[in-house]
């Protein structure tokens, strides 16, 4: 549940749904240091109409590429150690990015079976010389990812609609399936309108899914 997420990952399921609150695909990213202090903080970007950065708007307002935009190597000498956190599984955009800008962690709460690409981490020479350490968070995190940004998808009816359900179905159907069952109830929509936050959010959606033996059924 939400109180059992240590910090970086609450931060990032809050960035996350400022995304969803925002109309643009729910992923949040944060970049710690080796301290466990926050350097950086992004969320995906794709459909904003204005924002921080230049990104904004672009293909390339991924998560993951707003939370590293703008950090110096110079101003973070000790880069290597620092850990990148997502909510989804990186792409190749951006688990490349993270990779040249000499990032060594990260850690990411769903995998992604349409566009993630942590498996380069031994496909290439080069990729693999930088010893990239590469955890996944526990099966509560990806659930209420994958939930999250089914019902995000259930809404937005894009064109490869299926094409990315079914590849997040192969990862956990369950969630897919209560995905669609809370956008069909329009929760996250009355979590907007009632200004709900994360943390409650989170705690009921997992709920549910528990108490509908979706847990079992994954």
């Amino acid at each position: 549940m939400w109180n059992d997420l240590e910090k970086p990952w609450q931060i990032a399921f809050q960035m996350a749904w400022e995304a969803y609150k925002s109309g643009t695909i729910p992923i949040g990213a944060v970049i710690v240091n080796a301290k466990g202090n926050i350097i950086s903080i992004g969320r995906n970007r794709i459909f904003d109409k204005e924002g921080s950065t230049p990104l904004t708007g672009t293909n390339m307002a991924h998560a993951e590429m707003d939370a590293m935009f703008g950090l110096v190597e110079r101003e973070h000498p000790d880069i290597r150690k620092y850990i990148l956190y997502s909510t989804m599984e990186p792409c190749p955009m951006c688990f490349g990015t993270m990779v040249m800008m000499n990032i060594r962690n990260v850690y990411y709460a769903a995998r992604d079976g349409f566009a993630g690409a942590t498996s380069l981490n031994d496909k290439q020479a080069y990729i693999k010389n930088k010893n990239i350490i590469i955890k996944r968070g526990n099966d509560e995190m990806e659930a209420f990812q994958l939930i999250l940004q089914s019902a995000y998808e259930y809404e937005r009816q894009h064109p490869k609609k299926e094409n990315l359900l079914n590849s997040w179905r192969n990862i956990n159907e369950s969630s897919v399936e209560y995905g669609k069952v809370l956008y069909e109830s329009c929760y996250f929509r009355k979590a907007i309108d009632r200004n709900k936050g994360i943390d409650k959010i989170f705690d009921e959606v997992m709920e549910g899914y528990g108490k509908n033996n979706y847990f079992r059924k994954h």
